[in-house]
């Protein structure tokens, strides 16, 4: 199984990516041929980002430490989703 085929079962998960330039906390929204896409919150707003497949170096799912772990989702992350897709 290729890289892009496991990027795909995570994605509407919140993952860590690490790559040659840092780490990346966030939802991962989509797989392109050649990039990933996420939504991340920097300086306390969310961006949505590409980031090249070339330059990661591990995709990893976040997981809770105790049991019924949920991730905390808010009907704004739809709605910020929404505009960020919107957004050219």
């Amino acid at each position: 199984m290729d890289f892009k085929h496991q990027a795909r079962q995570l994605v509407g998960q919140r993952v860590t990516v690490v790559t040659v330039h840092g780490k990346f906390h966030g939802t991962l929204l989509g797989v392109g041929d050649d990039f990933i896409v996420m939504r991340v919150n920097i300086g306390g707003r969310l961006r949505r980002i590409l980031i090249r497949l070339a330059l990661i170096i591990a995709l990893l799912r976040l997981i809770g430490t105790g049991s019924g772990y949920e991730p905390h989702r808010s009907s704004d992350d739809d709605e910020w989703e929404r505009y960020l897709m919107d957004e050219n």
